[in-house]
This record gives structure tokens, C-alpha cells and sequence, in this order.
């Protein structure tokens, strides 16, 4: 081999683990932390603080993830636009001591952790999931399917990502009933949902993400918040882990803020 071909060779295999997605011998098991929380609604500050606490409780964990807007929280009662407005860029100032606070915790923790949170660009609003690895990797999947009427918008692209040999395909909240984006096409072996889900279409949320499961045959994780928003609305939480048949490896207690553990196995 030339020392051109190895240069070149050298180039490739870094650009691909920096992305994380280099080759891996598949890990006969993936060992998840899916935190749900009750969340400080609005407060960036205090939520960054709690969900570093709860990342001190996931040990031993492969992937660590945390509910839709972990820092914010999502409040589906409108409010008038200036105040919309004003709370997303709010939020959307803390991005990056989010995505540094996420960076820490991979880093700390060996684990790929993963949640979302508001981003900015060009005037227009994202609800942008960050999946941090412990090597310093950042990669994002912003939400594709938005409330028509909604604040955020919509992301273009999908976003599978690769650890410990297994392929990790990242849905948020109403990604979760639009049955062709979530796909599989070959291309994952466990889709994540996070969710602001509230208690009143919980129905539709058992039924769907046992569907996603079944008819993609692929492991589903899902990560909900419980608890009640400022204006009343109930989050029953339901975060579980579902087999690619269906049934329910783990399952949350209902209204806990609690770290349900479980694990994905290789079929």
C-alpha cells in the first residue's frame, strides 16, 4: 500500500468515527436509560440542573435519553404570539450551553445521550434533537412533522445513528404517526421517540408505538415527561421499551419521574 492509499485510508476512518458512525461489531445488547421527568416548565436553568442529577443515576448505561424540550418543556395550549415568541428565544439563547451540558454528560457518563431543545437560525424555529456522543460528536435531527398552525419548522432530513454497532433511528413526538417517515427501509434496528404526550391521547400513543414496532420489526424506545403543565395539562409518562414483535421489554410507572433501565437484545 502507497503512502498516499494510507493517508487516504487514515482520512476516511477518522471522518468516520468523528461522525459516529464508523463500523462496529453489533453489541449483543444495548443497555438504555430512558429518563422520564417532570419537568420545570420554562425554567432552562433549573431543568439543566435536574436532568445532571439524573445523569449521575445512569450508570453503566449505554444510550441515556431524555423527553422532547428536556430544558423547556412544550406547552400545547397557545399562547399570543409575542409571548410564544418570546419564551422560544428564551430557550433557543441556551442552545449551546445545552449541547455542552450534553457533551459533558456523554463524556462523563460513556454513553450516548440524546434529547431535544429549541434552536434558531434566520428567524425561523427548530425543535432540535442533539444525540451527544462521548468523543466530543454532536450530531441533530430537527423535527420533520409539525403542527400545521405550529411554532417550529420543519426539518428535511432523517437521522440514524450508529453505537455500539446498532443503528438508532430519531423520531420526535408527532413523528411518531406519520407511519412512512418512520419507515425502516433496512437502515435501523431501534427507532427512539422522545414526547411532550399528554394523558388525554394516551390511547393513541400505546397503540402507535406498537405498530411502529411491529410493522417496521425494529426495537422501539420511548421517552415521555410526566407530570402537569402550568395551564393543567396531565403527562401520564408511559416511556417504555418494546420488542420488534410488540411486547414490552420495560415500562415506566405512570406519573413517576423515574429512570426505567432496560435492554435491547439482538434477535
Amino acid at each position: 500500500m502507497t503512502n498516499w492509499v494510507r493517508v487516504m485510508a487514515a482520512c476516511v476512518w477518522g471522518l468516520l468515527l468523528s461522525a459516529g458512525v464508523a463500523a462496529q461489531d453489533k453489541a449483543d445488547s444495548l443497555r438504555m436509560a430512558l429518563v422520564q421527568a417532570h419537568l420545570a416548565w420554562g425554567d432552562v436553568e433549573k431543568n439543566l440542573s435536574a436532568f445532571g442529577e439524573r445523569v449521575d443515576r445512569c450508570t453503566d448505561c449505554d444510550v441515556i435519553v431524555f423527553p422532547e424540550l428536556f430544558v423547556s418543556g412544550c406547552e400545547m395550549k397557545k399562547k399570543p404570539a409575542a409571548v410564544a415568541v418570546a419564551s422560544k428565544d428564551e430557550v433557543a439563547a441556551s442552545y449551546a450551553a445545552v449541547r455542552a451540558a450534553m457533551l459533558e454528560w456523554a463524556a462523563r457518563t460513556g454513553a450516548l445521550v440524546i434529547g431535544s431543545t429549541v434552536y434558531q437560525e434566520e428567524g425561523k424555529y427548530y425543535n432540535r434533537l442533539l444525540a451527544a456522543y462521548p468523543d466530543g460528536t454532536c450530531l441533530h435531527y430537527d423535527k420533520h412533522n409539525c403542527f400545521k398552525k405550529g411554532s417550529f419548522s420543519a426539518g428535511k432530513e432523517r437521522l440514524v445513528l450508529h453505537w455500539k454497532g446498532w443503528r438508532l433511528a430519531t423520531f420526535i413526538c408527532y413523528d411518531l404517526r406519520f407511519s412512512d417517515w418512520s419507515r425502516n427501509d433496512g437502515t435501523y434496528d431501534m427507532a427512539l421517540y422522545i414526547a411532550n404526550w399528554p394523558e388525554t391521547r394516551r390511547d393513541d400513543w400505546n397503540r402507535l408505538l406498537k405498530e411502529r414496532a411491529v410493522e417496521n420489526r425494529a426495537w422501539v424506545a420511548a421517552v415521555n415527561c410526566a407530570g402537569t403543565d402550568p395551564t393543567g395539562l396531565v403527562y401520564r409518562g408511559e416511556s417504555c421499551l418494546l420488542t420488534p414483535t410488540g411486547d414490552v421489554a420495560a415500562r415506566s410507572r405512570d406519573y413517576a419521574d423515574e429512570i426505567v433501565r432496560a435492554t435491547a437484545r439482538d434477535e
